[in-house]
């Protein structure tokens, strides 16, 4: 923890809510890198960008039923990276930016 607060150039402790959170969200995403490399093959990671347009067969944003715009949307982060599995998509979950249409 500390080389990652010196990156950060942290000066100030943590709380302690999100040092919880933070080591839970690590524990996760080090256990399903292990379960897909558990497959043989192993399972292809689906990784999105920022500002990528948002595509339902790829993606799934968490917050879409708190959006209600009509216009098109960008991803802003993605919050868990999807897979292939043999010839499934297993979608990533992202947030994304609207843009309303006037």
């Amino acid at each position: 923890m500390s080389c990652i607060i010196a990156t950060l150039n942290w000066t100030r402790p943590w709380p302690e809510q999100l040092l919880q959170a933070f080591f839970v969200a690590a524990k996760c995403i080090w256990l399903l890198h292990l379960l897909a490399f558990s497959f043989n093959p192993s399972l292809g990671i689906l990784r999105v960008e920022e500002n990528r347009t948002f595509d339902m067969h790829y993606m799934e944003d968490v917050f879409a039923d708190r959006q209600r715009s009509q216009g098109p949307s960008k991803v802003k982060v993605m919050v868990m990276p999807g897979f292939y599995v043999h010839d499934r998509v297993l979608r990533c979950k992202v947030i994304c930016r609207y843009k309303n249409v006037s």
